[in-house]
């Protein structure tokens, strides 16, 4: 939960991650067009907070999954985690869905002064304020942008959220636990 809330990456895409799509030295994760939604290869910047998640995962001798139980498929389960995620949150809060911290990371974006185009590339958006003609024109990765914005954004989450990351993946942890 931690990667996907600091990377605000799709579910499938952060729950099938493999070792091999990272590059830890360049702190880049590059999803491959076959695993992305859109079919457009991808690159994500790892902060340092996303560093510090994957440098805590165990490996599994002979497996290529950054997160599984078995070593052979990724990490399923997320209803029940979020239905036990959902137990420790404080009575009143609002009904809401994994995709919402997508949503929530745009939204939150835009409040951080990240333009949108930025945003939409590391949501990896076919469409977005881009699009038409100028996406066609307009190729540029926007790398720098987005490690500048995902840097922003993981400062955010841990000032919003009131802890570190080694408190936070605690919280995460005796939650989903």
């Amino acid at each position: 939960m931690k990667l996907l809330i600091l990377s605000g990456q799709r579910r499938a895409e952060v729950a099938e991650m493999c070792w091999s799509e990272l590059d830890l030295e360049k702190r880049l994760w590059t999803l491959p067009s076959q695993r992305a939604k859109n079919g457009r290869q991808h690159t994500v910047p790892i902060t340092d907070a996303m560093l510090d998640v994957l440098r805590r995962v165990s490996r599994f001798l002979g497996s290529d999954y950054v997160f599984t139980t078995t070593g052979k498929s990724p990490v399923s389960g997320f209803g029940r985690l979020k239905n036990r995620l959902d137990k420790a949150l404080p009575d009143g809060t609002e009904p809401w869905i994994i995709h919402d911290l997508r949503r929530t990371m745009s939204t939150n974006m835009a409040m951080l002064g990240v333009p949108q185009p930025v945003t939409e590339a590391l949501l990896n958006h076919k469409t977005g304020v881009v699009s038409g003609v100028a996406a066609i024109y307009n190729v540029y990765s926007y790398a720098d942008e987005k490690r500048e914005a995902l840097g922003a954004w993981s400062q955010h989450v841990m000032k919003q959220t009131g802890l570190k990351n080694d408190d936070l993946e605690g919280k995460v942890k005796r939650a989903s636990g």
